[in-house]
């Protein structure tokens, strides 16, 4: 059996954000060194909390140990070397025992939350031009997710083509919009036609969102900041699948393609249950002339990424099965790297060899079209 990550990370090179100042002043994102007395390279993003950058490339370390504080005091340094050079990325994937990755952004999670859109859609068609290059050395195994500033559709639509003309095979987009214009509104029409004739899924991924709150409480606190927030943050990924399914956009766009990714999928299958039954409740608050239950838009062109998530497996057949992708989470701190085939073990007790298969393997292999032939097989 071969492994394929479908939730794996880069983390951004100083490159992308260099200059930035120069154009866009106080609007955009600063690294600087040691902030507030805590040693380390870090990120300022305006109207959010300084990113740690080595926080987001100690996989295989635990965070209770004090000689990870010291790697994350070192920033960039401290980093595994594959997170700097692809080929040595190459050896980390067959350290873990997998033969490649689906690779979303770190830092630029957050930058869907900036308040200056030239800026976001500057600083996206760098990082698409980036992970292009980074994935050159063996684009089979290394698939980096492109950017996307929504909810500029005209600006969405054109880095779209732009960027999967030059390689890019999958993009991330906010999982959360403003509620003044939900990802049901008309306004997206244009953009889903065209991720649907071009055919590349598209990824609402954990902590993004064009707000740094992700559209949640303000009691509960940023949802990758405390634990209430942390906790709760699978409901902006129900919220936007109720908008998806229930508002028409799947309706619409039958063979549009959604990943959500690192929410994990023990809610899934309580959550799609209890769709069904409110919009049975409710009728009067979704599109009329959906040909379909929400859960069934769901099994027909959406998933769910899992990392260690014992709960969603029991679910499976409730979620089902071929909508489920493994994701190794490589390299931030909750990664099971390099650990994956020992944690694996346990979390597919009793589970028949070829639904795993179809998890960490088959499903990705599809929804990427990736050539099973281009890729290393077991010993």
């Amino acid at each position: 059996m071969r492994y394929y990550s479908c939730d794996s990370h880069v983390v951004e090179p100083r490159e992308i954000y260099e200059g930035l100042d120069k154009r866009f002043g106080n609007a955009a994102p600063r690294l600087e060194r040691d902030v507030r007395d805590r040693p380390g390279d870090y990120i300022c993003l305006p109207g959010a909390p300084p990113i740690a950058i080595g926080r987001l490339g100690i996989a295989g370390n635990r965070l209770d140990d004090p000689k990870t504080d010291e790697l994350i005091a070192r920033g960039y340094a401290g980093l595994n070397p594959g997170i700097h050079d692809p080929h040595r990325r190459l050896d980390e994937q067959d350290r873990d025992g997998i033969v490649g990755e689906v690779m979303y952004p770190s830092i630029n999670m957050f930058t869907f939350a900036l308040e200056d859109r030239d800026l976001v859609q500057v600083i996206f068609e760098r990082h698409n031009d980036w992970i292009v290059d980074y994935c050159s050395p063996d684009p089979d195994r290394l698939i980096g997710i492109g950017c996307l500033p929504i909810p500029d559709v005209d600006a969405s639509i054109a880095e779209m083509h732009r960027a999967a003309r030059n390689g890019v095979r999958g993009f991330a987009i906010p999982a959360h919009v403003s509620p003044e214009q939900p990802y049901c509104d008309p306004h997206y029409d244009r953009f889903w036609a065209a991720a649907q004739d071009l055919g590349v899924p598209l990824t609402m991924h954990i902590f993004t969102g064009t707000t740094f709150d992700a559209g949640m409480p303000a009691h509960w606190g940023l949802p990758a900041m405390t634990t209430k927030g942390y906790t709760l943050c699978l409901s902006t990924a129900v919220n936007t699948l109720i908008d998806l399914t229930c508002g028409g956009v799947c309706e619409r766009f039958p063979e549009l393609k959604i990943v959500f990714s690192e929410y994990e999928t023990g809610w899934v299958a309580h959550a799609l249950e209890r769709l069904d039954h409110a919009n049975y409740r409710t009728p009067q608050f979704a599109m009329e002339g959906l040909s379909l239950k929400p859960s069934e838009y769901f099994k027909r062109q959406m998933y769910v990424t899992f990392e260690d998530d014992r709960v969603g497996i029991l679910t499976r057949h409730h979620i089902g099965v071929d909508r489920m992708l493994w994701g190794n989470d490589y390299p931030h701190h909750d990664s099971i790297w390099p650990d994956s085939m020992e944690t694996l073990e346990r979390v597919f007790a009793d589970v028949p060899e070829d639904e795993c298969e179809q998890m960490v393997w088959g499903n990705t292999i599809d929804l990427y079209q990736i050539d099973p032939d281009k890729l290393p097989t077991p010993a």
